[in-house]
Formats: structure tokens, C-alpha cells, sequence
């Protein structure tokens, strides 16, 4: 059974033929991780207020550890978001090196044309 899978935000079609393909797929990327990031920051407050509400401690804590275990969860999705936006970051980096190492290839050099003939 063959499974197909998706890239997401439709990274899968855009196909690589130039500089502006280049361009297109580290601005695709860029702003899909954004907005990852941003999603996983809103559920690692949801989550959070949602296992404190669920959570049944030990009566002599008065809660404290399931504050500590529901923060333990939170977290996770909070490294999460960080880390989405550091590949955000990461998807500009790569145009910007594709311009630093094709360079030429972007923009090639004028050849400057003979004034004189021997």
C-alpha cells in the first residue's frame, strides 16, 4: 500500500528552475512555521489551563503537583514553538545563501565591451 504524503502549505509544488523558485520556497516556508509557532504557543496555554482543570492531586499538596506535571506538558509545546520560528529564521537563511553561493548565477557579471581592436 503506497501512502502519499503532503508537504505542508504546498511546498511540494513549487519546483526548483530558478531564483525566484528559490525565493518562493524559503518565503512558503518561512511563513508556515510562523504560523506553526504561533499555534503552538495558543495550545501550550490551552493545554495548560485544561490539565490544571483535569488534574486530581494529592490533597496535601493542595495542587501543586498537578501544576508541576501540567507544566512539565506545557512546555514541551513551548519548546515546540521555539523551535518552529527558528526554522522560520532558518528558511530566510536559505535564500539568503543561495544568493551568497549562486550569486553569479542571479546576477551575472556585465562583460564590458572592447573600446579598441588590435
Amino acid at each position: 500500500m503506497a501512502t502519499t504524503r503532503k508537504s505542508p502549505a504546498g511546498l511540494d509544488v513549487i519546483e526548483f528552475d530558478g531564483s525566484e523558485s528559490v525565493a518562493a520556497y524559503a518565503l512558503q516556508s518561512r511563513d508556515h512555521n510562523r504560523i506553526l509557532s504561533q499555534e503552538y504557543e495558543g495550545a501550550a496555554d490551552d493545554l495548560y489551563g485544561v490539565l490544571r482543570e483535569l488534574g486530581k492531586g494529592h490533597p496535601l499538596l493542595f495542587g501543586q503537583d498537578v501544576k508541576h506535571r501540567a507544566n512539565k506538558v506545557a512546555k514541551r509545546l513551548e519548546r515546540m514553538a521555539e523551535m518552529a520560528s527558528w526554522v522560520a529564521v532558518e528558511s530566510v537563511k536559505l535564500n539568503l545563501e543561495y544568493r551568497k553561493q549562486f550569486g553569479e548565477l542571479v546576477a551575472p557579471e556585465k562583460t564590458r565591451k572592447r573600446t579598441w581592436d588590435w
